[in-house]
């Protein structure tokens, strides 16, 4: 269903009325091969390399091992990456890809859209495919195992209470709904061992591959502006590991013979690679590659605008909502509410802030 969307994003910039395109020839024409700095770009690949791996790896080695057990110097920095990161992972969405997707579809070099607002299109389109994936897998693992959805009250109070009064419609809770008719006990934060929790880490961590791969090609073919761009992102790998890091880290993997471990540092080490790998393609590709070419903007752009609108749906409904609404944020101590509270507007602030130079 993905491929459908970037097919119909790719469609629509095609059919863009190219007759009235006022670019000008020079200003979409590549950069002068003399102004690129082989040297500097290759340095990158390096660089890059250890930021990405220093942000992703940092927290997965300061979360709770696969016994549960956790250093409490560990626990409370963990605590802290862990809000940080959402903030990282919501700036990145609204600062970093939907700004880059709008600006892309508006360069003058594509030409004027049939359909302006392709970039929110988009975007739209990719988080209503992962909720609708969401959303049915959630129905097909409730299906497979009815008898773990929820503990009504009913089971809880029936050996000291001969009849449990339910809420009529008027008192109902709003929360209630989403647990069964007879009413649940509050939820708790997602059990870290069950496929659903793995599987919203993969789905964020495939949106923020997405991403990687075509700003590393971007960075490995840019001239002008290169240094700049260069030291913002490698702040922008180190917080965004950091941010992905720290969700992998909160997983559990349960296996008898311990043989499921490597899957958290095969995940740890994609990101770590992933960007580094676009940087040397992009090193490649530097004499043919056209940052103001219309094939390479509408990649980035249809590519930029999948990831938003994955990352949207991650940040706002896997881990805002799910955590701080009706998860284990709701009900804990006002001081491990400040203290998230904190990390979260820091992470947004330090993505928002580095979005100014990428």
């Amino acid at each position: 269903m993905l491929a459908y969307f970037i097919l119909a994003g790719l469609l629509t910039a095609v059919k863009a009325d190219y007759a009235s395109e006022a670019a000008d020839s020079d200003s979409c024409a590549p950069s002068t091969p003399e102004s690129y700095g082989l040297g500097l770009h290759v340095a990158s690949v390096f660089v890059i390399l250890v930021g990405s791996g220093i942000g992703v790896f940092l927290p997965v080695l300061m979360g709770p091992s696969s016994d549960g057990t956790q250093n409490v110097v560990f626990r409370r920095t963990f605590f802290v990456l862990k809000y940080f990161g959402t903030g990282i992972i919501i700036s990145l969405a609204f600062c970093h890809l939907l700004q880059d997707s709008f600006e892309t579809f508006s360069n003058e070099c594509i030409g004027e859209l049939g359909y302006e607002p392709t970039a929110p299109a988009i975007a739209m389109g990719s988080m209503l495919v992962i909720w609708l994936v969401d959303y049915f897998g959630a129905r097909w693992a409730a299906l497979k195992n009815p008898a773990s959805n929820c503990i009504p009250v009913d089971t809880v109070a029936e050996a000291s209470t001969p009849k449990v009064i339910t809420p009529t419609s008027d008192s109902k809770s709003i929360f209630q709904g989403l647990c069964c008719e007879s009413g649940c006990r509050p939820l708790q934060e997602l059990d870290p061992t069950s496929k659903r929790a793995h599987w919203d880490v993969q789905l964020l961590e495939g949106g923020i591959v997405f991403h990687s791969i075509m700003i590393g090609v971007a960075l490995g073919a840019q001239t002008d502006g290169f240094e700049v761009t260069f030291a913002a992102l490698v702040f922008h790998q180190l917080f965004e590991g950091l941010g992905l890091g720290a969700r992998i880290g909160a997983l559990v993997w349960v296996n008898a013979t311990g043989g499921v471990a490597w899957k958290k540092w095969l995940m740890c080490m994609a990101y770590t690679v992933i960007t580094p790998i676009g940087v040397a393609i992009g090193i490649g590709v530097h004499q043919s590659f056209n940052e103001n070419g219309k094939a390479e903007l509408l990649a980035i752009g249809v590519l930029n605008s999948i990831s938003a609108g994955i990352l949207l749906y991650s940040g706002l409904c896997q881990l805002l909502y799910a955590e701080w609404v009706v998860g284990d944020m709701r009900d804990t101590s006002n001081a491990k509410v400040v203290s998230a509270l904190t990390a979260l507007g820091l992470g947004l602030f330090a993505m928002a802030l580095i979005g100014k130079w990428t």
